[in-house]
C-alpha cells in the first residue's frame, strides 16, 4: 500500500512540474530580428535585372515557395535560396553552391565566388515575401555592392543587405 502512495504522489508532483514548466516557456510569435528566432524562408531566385523584367543582365529577383522540398523547377531557370533577417537586422540570403552550379549551367557562380555582388537596380520584395520575413512596410535592396560570404562546411555563400 505504502508503494501505491509513493507512486501516486510522485506522479502527482511530476504532472505538476511539467505544468508549471509549460507555463514558464511562453514562446512570442516573431519577436523581431533576434537570431535566436530568426527563420529561413525558402525563395526562389531568377539572378536577372529586374528592369529587363528579369529575363537578362545580372541582378536579383525573387519569389517565394512554400514547403520544405526543393522547388519542382529548380535547376535552369530558377535558383533555390533561403532568407531570414539576420542579428543586426538585414534581409540575410543564403544559397547552396550545389544550387548555384545547376543554375543556368553555373553562370551565376562567378559572380559569388568573387566575393562580393553588385547591383545596378533595386529590388522591392513583395508583400508575401516582405510579411514571411516578419517585417512591417517594404523591403527594397538598394544598388550597390554587397559582400559574399562562403562557408566551405555548408557549401554556402551568404549575402546581408541592409534595408
Amino acid at each position: 500500500m505504502k508503494k501505491i502512495i509513493t507512486i501516486c504522489i510522485l506522479s502527482i508532483l511530476m504532472l505538476s512540474g511539467a505544468v508549471q514548466a509549460g507555463k514558464n516557456n511562453a514562446v512570442t510569435f516573431n519577436p523581431g530580428p533576434s537570431p535566436c528566432f530568426s527563420v529561413w524562408i525558402k525563395l526562389i531566385i531568377t539572378f536577372h535585372r529586374p528592369k529587363t523584367q528579369c529575363k537578362t543582365g545580372f541582378g536579383i529577383c525573387f519569389d517565394v515557395e512554400f514547403g520544405t522540398d526543393k522547388p519542382v523547377g529548380s535547376g535552369s531557370n530558377y535558383c533555390p535560396a533561403q532568407a531570414r533577417i539576420s542579428e543586426a537586422g538585414q534581409f540575410e540570403l543564403m544559397v547552396s553552391e550545389a544550387d548555384l552550379q545547376k543554375y543556368e549551367n553555373g553562370s551565376t557562380l562567378p559572380y559569388f565566388k568573387k566575393g562580393s555582388l553588385t547591383f545596378e537596380d533595386p529590388y522591392t520584395f513583395s508583400e508575401t515575401v516582405t510579411r514571411l520575413l516578419g517585417v512591417a512596410g517594404t523591403v527594397t535592396i538598394k544598388p550597390g555592392t554587397y559582400k559574399v560570404v562562403y562557408d566551405a562546411l555548408a557549401g554556402t555563400y551568404t549575402v546581408d543587405f541592409p534595408f
